[in-house]
């Protein structure tokens, strides 16, 4: 399997990631072989932007998993979730307001913080959920046609990451051989959701304090001083791994605008991807 598409600094969790893939081996009847090599493929494209429809079949190919997406706490310390990947078949109605409203609840908030802290520093922890019939958040589900969610859950140092998983009701719940199935690979997913985040998102390099594009733009750095306080905010998004998506619901404009001003940033600075602008960031004086 080629690791060339791989960052050096994922080369650790890339090879944890590798003896997990043995172990599955192991434990997976030989039918299990074609689904095990794709997995071997989200490994090796887990920075790239095909990861969330490649996993999402794959998830679907064990149990159908209709979407799937992750909140990101950059200190636990001070613990603020945040939206920060979104994949699946759902509209963007369900992503531009309901997961907004999920999110501003202060009981998913504190549920989110809660779960991940009982995830152990070595492990994951992973739990099954529905709504209660009559909540707010079944009449949310109802809307989009969810019926229930599994979620995972890690924290690394000062981090935590939860991943979940939402089945829609034209499926139905999920039976106990299809929970067993995906508790055995969605660890794996889950891990390469955080390895994105190492890769593409500010975690890898230790770039905290407020050290953004917005402060470079700020002391007027370099080709960031010409941009426009909207194009730094998307950019400081792109940097800490936030998506389009999730950029989108995070500053409330369409997934179309965050995409021209990624563009207009990108011509202004002389890069072509999300990487060069990492890699950019890297390399400008006072970044840090």
């Amino acid at each position: 399997m080629s690791i060339e598409t791989l960052d050096e600094v994922a080369l650790g969790l890339f090879f944890f990631l590798k003896t997990a893939l043995e172990v599955l081996m192991q434990e997976f009847p030989a039918s299990w072989d074609e689904d095990l090599s794709g997995l071997q493929r989200l490994i090796a494209i887990a920075p790239k932007v095909e990861f969330g429809s490649a996993a999402l079949q794959f998830l679907s190919g064990i149990a159908r998993i209709e979407n799937f997406g992750a909140y990101h706490i950059a200190d636990l310390s001070r613990p603020n979730p945040a939206l920060s990947f979104w994949s699946g078949r759902i509209t963007s109605y369900w992503f531009q307001r309901d997961a907004a409203l999920i999110l501003g609840s202060k009981d998913a908030q504190s549920r989110i913080i809660s779960q991940i802290r009982e995830a152990r520093s070595d492990g994951v922890h992973i739990d099954r959920w529905h709504p209660k019939p009559g909540s707010k958040r079944e009449e949310i589900y109802k809307r989009n046609g969810v019926l229930e969610r599994v979620a995972v859950s890690s924290r690394d140092g000062r981090s935590g990451l939860r991943s979940f998983y939402l089945r829609s009701a034209a499926d139905g719940l999920l039976d106990e051989n299809e929970y067993e199935a995906l508790c055995k690979v969605l660890p794996i997913v889950h891990g390469l959701i955080g390895l994105r985040h190492q890769i593409v998102g500010t975690a890898r390099h230790g770039i905290d304090d407020g050290a953004n594009a917005t402060r470079l733009r700020d002391n007027n750095v370099g080709g960031f001083a010409g941009l426009t306080p909207r194009e730094t905010e998307v950019c400081d998004l792109l940097l800490d791994g936030r998506s389009i998506a999730a950029s989108a619901l995070q500053l409330d404009v369409s997934e179309a605008t965050i995409r021209t001003l990624r563009q207009r940033a990108y011509r202004k600075l002389k890069v072509g991807s999300a990487r060069e602008l990492m890699a950019l960031f890297i390399q400008t004086p006072h970044a840090t």
